[in-house]
């Protein structure tokens, strides 16, 4: 077998995240596919059957190629059509139909022999919420409809720290539909110490679209829907330590803070003090009604769910990760915020972490567990065709 073939039977590592989908190969410092984790319904028109039966968009419908052979269009080619279909998220639906062909459509990418196709052991990241069902479900599409002939679920908290080669921390994750707080002493998890954390990446879109649209409502007539306001949110959203006196200090003048934005429909957008308020729900979740702890008094509700003694090493390594904690200054907040929870003796101690390309960092967490080896156990075998007379370590090894 030539090093192609051996290079095309490593394994494979799966993130359906909630925003996007990542697959790659196992050993790689980058997943080789990253795709919005969407799908569009070619007949779920964003405008209403009476407007389709018009002459004004007669026809709508011929715009899709290859109609008769696909009823669904996924990841980058259902977003070229949503301002004309309403885009889902399959992850959030639990959708599993739509999950499997938008694999199997990615999977293509990948330019596998075909020989070789679903031969591939199979590494699928899960986060702690992700319920057996779930798993089931996820072994009944890859087992039963692709064949594939290993699975194994390893949890995003072990991936994640494995990128900074530490068994013990707290693992936050902020992403578009899901925000989860977890902890892992020395290996070890504790169900008691991990919590959801309601305020999603999704909440911060709308509260600065709010934000937005209140200030602008009576000055100008101005179009911006979630789709704009989020990609306004990714490139100039900002977290400041004073958000009170900064946005006083707006109100008197100050203009470090200002940007102008060409919109889509040739207005232009003036943003100040919206780019670093958007992120204050996350420190206080009553500001969009929603009655919930700080997300730094939930970390330190988790941490202290452990023995005071283990504290110390628990706060040393505070992982932020999720696309959504990307926000500038995040990190810095965060560890002021968690400073007012702890003793004096203890404040020192306090490390969040923003590593850089953290919005991918369950996924290369995994690939780094499987260039060291550390993968050989918890792999669940096809039972559709049980190969008895090889072991099974040995046929997920590279």
């Amino acid at each position: 077998m030539s090093n192609t073939d051996n290079n095309q039977l490593l394994p494979l590592i799966l993130d359906v995240g909630s925003d996007n989908f990542r697959l790659g190969w196992a050993g790689g410092d980058f997943p080789d596919l990253i795709a919005p984790s969407v799908y569009v319904d070619i007949t779920d028109y964003l405008f209403s059957s009476s407007i389709i039966a018009s002459d004004t968009i007669n026809g709508l419908e011929d715009i899709f190629l290859d109609k008769n052979s696909q009823t669904h269009l996924v990841g980058h080619d259902a977003l070229k059509y949503q301002n004309i279909l309403n885009v889902r998220e399959f992850s959030k639906e639990s959708n599993y139909n739509i999950l499997l062909k938008f694999f199997y459509h990615y999977y293509q990418h990948l330019n596998i022999k075909e020989e070789l196709q679903f031969k591939q052991p199979l590494i699928i990241i899960t986060p702690f919420y992700k319920s057996e069902l779930e798993k089931t479900k996820l072994q009944e599409i890859f087992f039963n409809s692709l064949d594939f002939p290993y699975i194994l679920f390893l949890p995003e908290t072990q991936a994640i720290l494995s990128t900074l080669q530490k068994t013990s921390g707290v693992i936050v994750n902020i992403g578009e539909s899901y925000t989860y707080i977890s902890t892992i002493f020395h290996g070890f998890t504790n169900i008691m110490a991990r919590d959801m954390f309601p305020i999603t990446g999704t909440d911060i879109t709308k509260y600065f679209l709010n934000l937005i649209l209140s200030k602008n409502s009576a000055k100008q007539n101005i179009y911006i829907d979630k789709r704009i306001a989020k990609e306004i949110k990714n490139l100039l959203s900002l977290c400041v330590l004073d958000p009170d006196g900064e946005k006083k200090r707006v109100k008197e003048g100050l203009t470090k803070y200002d940007r102008v934005v060409d919109l889509p429909d040739g207005n232009k957008l003036n943003l100040n003090s919206e780019r670093f308020l958007l992120s204050e729900p996350l420190f206080d979740p009553k500001i969009i009604h929603v009655d919930f702890m700080s997300i730094a008094e939930t970390i330190a509700k988790a941490v202290k769910s452990w023995d005071r003694e283990n504290w110390g090493d628990l706060l040393a390594n505070v992982v932020l990760s999720g696309g959504s904690s990307l926000i500038p200054g995040f990190g810095e907040r965060l560890e002021l915020e968690l400073q007012q929870h702890f003793s004096e003796k203890l404040r020192p101690q306090i490390k969040v972490v923003a590593a850089s390309g953290r919005e991918n960092m369950g996924w290369i967490g995994a690939s780094v567990l499987y260039s060291k080896d550390q993968l050989k156990k918890g792999w669940i075998q096809n039972p559709n065709h049980y190969d008895s007379d090889k072991p099974q370590e040995d046929q997920v090894k590279s």
